[in-house]
């Protein structure tokens, strides 16, 4: 988990980590990308008794780079880990939101899946509808838990839950081709999955409605300076990475034929 703590996420860390804590399973391994001390957030995991490894020294490294330190730290410290959640500070969490998830991975070829979200603006992803959004985080919780259905739906969201050996058999992020600190970054990832798994699968990102987590998809980087510089650099890393047929793949990936074609375009002019 990258942590870039801004004084106006106080509620939302809280509500995050204090969902976190109610789980079975819930150790943690944070990047601290700025603004709070390791001992400040050492100290705020303690209260919520959330066992927990910090990493980084407050500085922004950037997205995919916090992410992939993460992933290495994982692979090296914990090999017998089967599972590897990628988790954000704008989330709440019902009690062992992962078990139906880790189910779905157990009992499928599947590399990866993500729960249903809950936005911000009452949007349930990715079935498209709306709802009144509560105010208590306990009401937020038992409409989480009360959505839960057995529908597999192709679409891709966070939080998501990877298979750990599949996770580093794609190697995670490839830290040479994404030189800002975000954007594209998922992508990526995507796209290792899909020659992970084979282009004649025409695997799809997967989420599993058996499991609902409220992701309010703050802009939390978009506070970040030159942020425009990152994209359009990791937009071109990801060209490097996986050219024009990486282009087509995404657009059947996300079902988005228009933004990526017109990607493809822009890079061959």
């Amino acid at each position: 988990m990258p942590l870039m703590y801004q004084s106006s996420d106080l509620i939302l860390f809280e509500q995050c980590f204090e969902s976190l804590g109610e789980s079975d399973e819930k150790f943690i391994v944070i990047y601290n990308q700025g603004n709070l001390s390791k001992s400040i957030l050492e100290e705020k995991l303690a209260y919520y008794k959330i066992p927990n490894v910090i990493l980084g020294d407050g500085k922004n490294i950037g997205i995919a780079q916090a992410r992939q330190k993460c992933f290495e730290y994982i692979w090296e410290d914990f090999k017998e880990v089967g599972y590897i959640s990628e988790i954000h500070l704008d989330m709440v969490f019902p009690k062992n939101w992962y078990e139906p998830l880790i189910h779905f991975l157990e009992t499928t070829d599947e590399p990866m899946v993500s729960p249903g979200i809950l936005t911000s603006s009452g949007e349930l992803q990715p079935v498209g509808q709306f709802i009144v959004l509560p105010q208590k985080k306990e009401d937020m919780i038992s409409i989480l838990e009360s959505l839960a259905e057995e529908v597999v739906s192709e679409r891709f969201v966070h939080p998501v839950i990877h298979k750990a050996n599949a996770l580093k058999a794609i190697g995670g992020y490839d830290l040479q081709f994404f030189k800002g600190k975000q954007g594209y970054e998922d992508d990526s990832l995507l796209l290792g999955y899909l020659y992970y798994m084979g282009t004649r699968t025409n695997w799809r990102p997967k989420c599993y409605l058996k499991s609902w987590v409220y992701h309010a998809t703050m802009a939390q980087r978009m506070s970040v300076p030159d942020k425009h510089l990152d994209f359009q650099a990791n937009k071109e890393g990801l060209f490097l990475q996986y050219g024009a047929y990486g282009m087509k793949h995404l657009s059947h990936l996300h079902q988005n034929q228009t933004f990526f074609d017109s990607l493809l375009k822009e890079f061959l002019q």
